[in-house]
């Protein structure tokens, strides 16, 4: 038979301590209701004395799961974690890569820890990029639709100057110490004295450099004014001033020339090449953190890039009308890059060429242009084209 010892001696009435061979516990209360504090944590018991009915339950386990629980919602962040900067979408492949600061991959590691520790910010990420893509897949079709109306001069669009005017210095001021010690106080003067004519300085160069800026607005906005009135030089120059405002969605080079006279604007514009076009259309996962790829068939994208080369061509006849009042024929002319197989080099290939008066021009609803397909527009006037329906091109001779 086991042995079994238990010594209970009262500290006080209603509090006893509890002396045995598995170790010190402290109960207080009457019989029939007390609190036994042991090295197993704090429990309740209740009964009736004489009835052989007890009840025992712990009161602190609650305490000890929550902190268990609270251990577990908090596990170590993977080092590779903090090294994460960016989130780079290949819009050809869907193939996403999670990049450090220095640009470099971080590998199918650092994107299963992005989708561990920052999913949301990785899914905000992946969403702005194939938005983008799909705003930009978008405006290579649209760009057409922004063509001003021939007798809607351009509105000058001021350049704000954003250099910001330079904070004055926090001089420091003469303490107990420097009013009492003259090598401190002359250190202190003559430290402020450097600071204002440092800021000084500073201050005179951002007044110039906001007078020059201010200056040169007045300048355009005088060239704007006699460029309205027929001005040949002054419309030249509004041209050049407003088509670098524009934000084409691929790059565009282009050349032009006003004649003497004003009346006769000439256009080249270097179109973007079909294989530089983007082949794909960009859609997020419903379920899991990735984007799905939909890749266009060679059809749709010759006839995408069709609909863009004639959209540029379209826009920019009409900016040609637009910025200058006096011009009654536009010659528009697109090349692309291509090889020369007798030299070896690169050769201009005119895709086409088109020949637009101001009156035939005036006739198009510029009001409803979302209805105006610009392939079919340029058909309307003087055009040299060699294309099939599905947006193949021969080289054609360019109107002089």
């Amino acid at each position: 038979m086991a042995l079994r010892f238990r010594r209970t001696v009262s500290i006080f009435p209603g509090v006893r301590l509890n002396l045995g061979k598995r170790g010190v516990s402290l109960s207080a209360g009457v019989r029939g209701a007390n609190l036994t504090l042991g090295r197993n944590g704090l429990y309740g018991n209740a009964g009736i004395p004489g009835t052989g009915l007890s009840y025992r339950e712990k009161l602190n386990k609650r305490n000890t799961k929550r902190r268990k629980r609270s251990a577990r919602q908090t596990p170590k962040v993977p080092a590779v974690a903090e090294q994460m900067a960016d989130v780079d979408l290949n819009t050809t492949t869907g193939d996403i890569a999670i990049l450090d600061a220095d640009g470099q991959d971080l590998g199918d590691k650092g994107f299963e820890v992005a989708k561990a520790y920052a999913r949301e910010a990785l899914e905000t990420a992946l969403s702005e990029q194939v938005d983008e893509h799909n705003r930009m897949m978008a405006r290579i079709g649209d760009i057409h639709l922004q063509t001003p109306p021939p007798d809607r001069f351009p509105v000058l669009e001021p350049e704000p100057f954003e250099e910001p005017a330079p904070a004055q210095p926090e001089l420091k001021k003469l303490d107990l110490r420097a009013r009492l010690c003259p090598v401190r106080k002359r250190a202190i003067v003559e430290s402020n004295e450097r600071k204002k004519h440092r800021y000084q300085q500073q201050y005179l160069r951002w007044q110039n450099n906001s007078a020059q800026h201010d200056r040169r607005e007045q300048a355009r906005a005088a060239l704007y004014d006699q460029a309205e009135k027929g001005d040949p030089e002054a419309m030249e120059a509004v041209l050049d001033d407003h088509l670098l405002d524009i934000d084409w969605p691929r790059e565009t080079r282009l050349s032009f020339e006003l004649s003497e006279d004003g009346r006769t604007l000439m256009l080249d514009v270097d179109l973007p090449e079909n294989e530089d076009f983007p082949i794909t259309e960009l859609r997020m996962y419903q379920r899991g953190v990735g984007v799905s790829v939909n890749t266009l068939s060679d059809t749709t994208v010759r006839k995408l890039y069709m609909a863009h080369v004639h959209g540029m061509g379209f826009r920019l006849i009409g900016e040609g009308f637009a910025c200058a009042p006096t011009v009654q024929t536009v010659i528009l002319s697109g090349f692309t890059q291509v090889p020369d197989t007798a030299t070896g080099g690169q050769t201009d290939k005119y895709l086409y060429s088109v020949k637009v008066n101001r009156e035939a021009w005036q006739r198009i609803q510029f009001d409803n242009l979302d209805v105006v397909d610009p392939v079919d527009a340029l058909a309307a006037f003087e055009l040299r084209r060699d294309m099939t329906k599905t947006g193949i091109f021969r080289a054609i001779e360019p109107w002089d």
